[in-house]
């Protein structure tokens, strides 16, 4: 293999580098894949709890932080309807589920997987495991030198490497040295769509679920949470958590939580309740409400008297009660680590990319596809869409150079 130069050359058997793998070898590029875990696309089986939440149908910037421009750009290159076809021609039968999100008919991530990895076998790319680069050399062509003391020989590298979440199944932070080596700039990374550590104590809670809405200054998310030991986790938090885990670098951050996210006025709602039930104890004042272990503590937190009726309640507390329950102040101390964060924020700073292309404009000849890239989405099947959208856009611009 020292004497053979590959068209190209992909850093990465993920989601982005396998698909664009297909299209480079598809194509007619003689295509190889240095993937350093003895097993490709460990993280696609990772996904959606296994079962890989592979698009949303409802794709768009608005769910993803990172540059808009390329956001997009990429996202009008290769939509919604153009990922769900794509998977489709490749014999998967897909299901929409709520909120748009698109998973495989069998219920496994295994069925995206191995076609998109036996469809990049038979378009003629070869895919080499346990291969970790450890160096990548700018000449007439490419060097690329490996763990296991091979090189390889590349007209054209596409860094496809993933980051550093879920080390436990081959998350590094390798690709950034790769990156950087090759003159890019690096957003520190930072995990996102991870549980958020909570200053206040709510152990009691832990276990109980709930639907709010969160809000953390000037954006909200609404879904279910979840409490643990250590704070929250659910849809909601995780989808808070890229905002979150951008302004920790400030400090501790503020938020607040509403327990009654389709009541627009609960403090109103309650006062008319109020003069139906003022006769119940607290407990009972807020049964059908809310959930009994968050209602327990609202009353503790508040001080209300557990064996008063609510109209001999303090008027003040009473008060209070009812404003907290639709804005429960909280605060986020940290993100949970990187082997609990799905994604990470950070990365190859966008801006030394071409939108079009995603070839580097440090060092031409050389692509760098997915969560590499200072990119990251909204659970849901965003971010493994972008994936496969910037796997994609490159794979179509080295094509077309041949």
């Amino acid at each position: 293999m020292e004497n053979t130069v590959y068209d190209v050359i992909i850093v990465g058997a993920g989601a982005s580098g396998l698909l664009c793998a297909r299209e480079c070898a598809r194509g007619g590029l003689k295509t190889l894949v240095l993937e350093k875990e003895q097993l490709p696309g460990r993280k696609i089986l990772a996904s959606g709890n296994g079962r890989c939440n592979l698009t949303n149908a409802r794709v768009a910037p608005a769910f993803y932080h990172g540059n808009e421009k390329l956001l997009s750009t990429v996202l009008s290159q290769f939509t919604y309807e153009n990922c769900r076809r794509y998977f489709e021609e490749l014999g998967i039968l897909l299901v929409e589920e709520e909120l748009g999100r698109i998973f495989p008919q069998t219920g496994k991530a295994t069925a995206v997987l191995e076609p998109l990895k036996l469809a990049a076998q038979e378009s003629g790319a070869e895919i080499l495991t346990g291969q970790t680069v450890s160096k990548i050399k700018r000449g007439k062509n490419f060097s690329i030198a490996t763990q296991t003391n091979q090189s390889f020989q590349a007209r054209r590298v596409v860094l496809a490497c993933g980051s550093c979440a879920y080390p436990q199944i081959g998350g590094s932070a390798g690709g950034y040295e790769l990156a950087r080596a090759l003159g890019h700039t690096i957003i520190p990374p930072r995990p996102t769509l991870s549980g958020l550590v909570l200053k206040e104590n709510f152990s009691r809670l832990t276990g109980v679920r709930a639907q709010v809405k969160l809000h953390v200054q000037n954006a909200q998310t609404q879904g279910e949470i979840i409490f643990t030991n250590y704070g929250i986790n659910g849809p909601a938090a995780l989808n808070a958590s890229g905002v979150i885990t951008r302004k920790l670098d400030g400090g501790n951050v503020p938020i607040q939580l509403n327990f009654l996210p389709e009541i627009a006025d609960a403090p109103a709602f309650f006062n008319a309740r109020l003069k139906l039930f003022s006769h119940r104890k607290p407990k009972d004042f807020f049964a059908g409400v809310l959930h009994e272990s968050i209602a327990n503590l609202l009353i503790d937190f508040k001080g209300l008297r557990k064996n008063k009726p609510m109209n001999e309640q303090s008027p003040a507390a009473v008060k209070s009660a009812f404003e907290t329950v639709s804005n429960w102040p909280v605060t986020v101390t940290a993100l949970r680590p990187w082997n609990e964060a799905m994604v990470a924020a950070g990365g190859v700073n966008t801006r030394e990319i071409n939108y079009n292309t995603f070839e580097s404009l440090r060092c031409p000849g050389v692509y760098v596809t997915g969560e590499l890239l200072d990119v990251d989405g909204q659970s849901g099947g965003f971010n493994l869409h972008f994936a496969w959208a910037s796997g994609f856009a490159a794979a179509t611009h080295l094509t077309q150079e041949k």
